[in-house]
C-alpha cells in the first residue's frame, strides 16, 4: 500500500499520519489495496482542474481521478484525490462543525469513488453517503 500526501494550502494545517491511517482503515474495511495520491489545495486550484477535467466552471470539495495500472492486483486501487481544505474551512465555519471532520469526509467520498461507488443517482448517491457516515463514526469513535 502506497500513499501520498501533498499539501499546497495554508487554510488549514493537514495531519498526514491521521489522513494516512484513516485512507488505510477504509481501504482494509472495503477489502482493496492501493496506491494513492491525495494532494490538500484551495479553491482556485480545485476550481481551476475542475474546469479542466469536467467542466464545471466553479469550486468543489473533492475529485477523483483512477488511474489505470496494470500492476495492480484486481482488489487494487489506484489514483489521484484532490480536496480543497478551503471549502472544508468554509463549509465547515457555515455548517458550525469540525473543519478536520470535513477534510476527513471529503477523503473518504474521494476514496470512495475511486473504490467503486458513484453517487450518479439518488439511490446510488444515498448508498455512497451511508457508507461514509458509516466509515466516518467508526473513525472517529475510535479516536
Amino acid at each position: 500500500m502506497k500513499i501520498e500526501i501533498a499539501n499546497t494550502q495554508n487554510y488549514y494545517p493537514i495531519n498526514k499520519r491521521k489522513i494516512r491511517q484513516i485512507v488505510m482503515e477504509v481501504l482494509k474495511e472495503e477489502g482493496k489495496d492501493g496506491e494513492l495520491s491525495i494532494a490538500f489545495v484551495d479553491n482556485e486550484k480545485i476550481m481551476e482542474l475542475n474546469k479542466k477535467f469536467l467542466g464545471h466552471d466553479e469550486p468543489t470539495d473533492v475529485i477523483s481521478f483512477p488511474l489505470d495500472d496494470e500492476r495492480m492486483p484486481p482488489n487494487g486501487v489506484s489514483g489521484e484525490i484532490v480536496v480543497s481544505a478551503q471549502m472544508a474551512l468554509e463549509t465547515a465555519n457555515t455548517m458550525h462543525t469540525d473543519v478536520e471532520r470535513e477534510l476527513i469526509l471529503y477523503v473518504i467520498h474521494g476514496l470512495l469513488h475511486l473504490i467503486g461507488y458513484d453517487d450518479t443517482s439518488k439511490k446510488k448517491a444515498q448508498a455512497m453517503h451511508e457508507r461514509e457516515d458509516e466509515l466516518l463514526t467508526n473513525f472517529f469513535e475510535k479516536s
